[in-house]
Formats: structure tokens, C-alpha cells, sequence
């Protein structure tokens, strides 16, 4: 299981709203898709992420051309955020 933090939600919400206005409504629901699909994936498997050095407990992972940054719990993974490849996480942190 995973939660996601309160930037996460923003986080899942503007990648949803940035593909809808580039791409469709369409491509953004796929996207969206198959971005849980992947969270409940790494929710079952969460230590194939790499360590995010730059924060003590984080791991990161990619999924297509985003980052996913989140914290291994004892019931769950908590996603901290979900940012773009290109996007320089310490400025969003």
C-alpha cells in the first residue's frame, strides 16, 4: 500500500493537468493509470529504488519521464513527490 503526501497529490494532479492540456484527455488518463498502477507495483516491491542521497531515508525511482521520491514505512511507502526528470528535486523539496 502507499499514501501520498500533500506535494505528492499536487504533484499527481499537475501531471494529469500538464498531459490533459498537451496531450488530451485521453493520454492524460493512461498516463495517470498507469503512474498508480506503477506506485502500487513499488508499494510491493519498494527497496528497487535507488537511495536519494541528498535525504536520509528517501529512495527515488523513475517512472517514464518522472522521478518518483518517496520513504519506506512500516505498513506502507508514503510518495513525498512526483516530479519531472528535467526538474531539479532539491529547489522542490
Amino acid at each position: 500500500m502507499y499514501k501520498l503526501s500533500g506535494k505528492a497529490v499536487e504533484d499527481f494532479r499537475g501531471v494529469y493537468d500538464y498531459t490533459l492540456g498537451k496531450f488530451g484527455e485521453e493520454q492524460a488518463d493512461r498516463y495517470t493509470d498507469s503512474l498508480g498502477i506503477f506506485l502500487d507495483t513499488l508499494s510491493q516491491m519498494p527497496e528497487i529504488g535507488q537511495d536519494y542521497d541528498a535525504i536520509p531515508e528517501v529512495k527515488k525511482i523513475a517512472f517514464r519521464f518522472h522521478t518518483v521520491y518517496y520513504v519506506i514505512r512500516v505498513d506502507d511507502i508514503l510518495i513525498a513527490r512526483i516530479l519531472h526528470q528535467l526538474m531539479e528535486p532539491r529547489r522542490h523539496w
